[in-house]
């Protein structure tokens, strides 16, 4: 089980919840041991409780990769018992979220927009640089520092950083059709930055 001294919020535990039961009993508590020493080592990282949001999501995701690597899958083979809890994690709650917030408003895109500004401001904690900027023709979001991909580099695990890209296609799906979104490649598809572009649909 998770060390007493860690402390997790009730997100945090649905977090390792997901993660952990998708395990066959005999090997959770491999699991739980990995994910206590990930934890562990984050210590001197993990001052603020959003940047420890962030760290457990990817101490569950390495745990579990690293226990079926461990239990002799190969890489490709444990990405995928890994990739299956990531999009999962709180995708029905983030679509219910987005229709709701774009259904009661009178322009779905500037909700769309009000909302990528406040979530860049507060969402993502210090481990993250994200810019933001207003184009003529909607909005850029732009992640010049991910959080995500310093964890994993961390502890040598840079493979898994296109779950975590992947994993963004929890909100990208939910967008209304009010918006017309672009992605060019990301950090691990060798891009410089993570570039999310948001543009007005004024298609029918």
């Amino acid at each position: 089980m998770v060390s007493p001294e860690i402390a997790l919020t009730t997100a945090d535990r649905l977090t390792l919840r997901r993660f952990r039961k998708t395990l066959p009993k005999r090997l959770r508590a491999s699991f739980d041991q990995r994910f206590n020493a990930v934890m562990e080592a984050e210590r001197p990282f993990t001052g603020d409780p959003v940047t420890k949001g962030h760290v457990v999501v990817g101490a569950c995701a390495l745990s579990l990769y690293r226990v079926w690597r461990a239990n002799g899958l190969n890489m490709d083979e444990a990405k995928a018992r890994a990739r299956s809890p990531m999009i999962a994690l709180w995708r029905r709650t983030t679509r219910v979220m987005m229709w709701v917030m774009t259904a009661m408003s009178k322009d779905p895109f500037e909700a769309v927009r009000r909302y990528s500004q406040d979530r860049t401001a507060t969402a993502f904690g210090p481990s993250f640089e994200i810019g933001f900027e207003e184009t003529l023709e909607g909005f850029v979001s732009e992640v010049t520092m991910c959080g995500y991909r310093s964890f994993l580099m961390r502890h040598g695990a840079e493979e898994l950083l296109d779950l975590f890209c992947e994993w963004d296609r929890t909100w990208i799906d939910a967008l209304p059709r009010a918006v017309r979104f672009h992605r060019p490649p990301t950090q691990a598809q060798g891009g410089a930055t993570c570039r999310f572009e948001f543009r007005r649909n004024e298609e029918p």
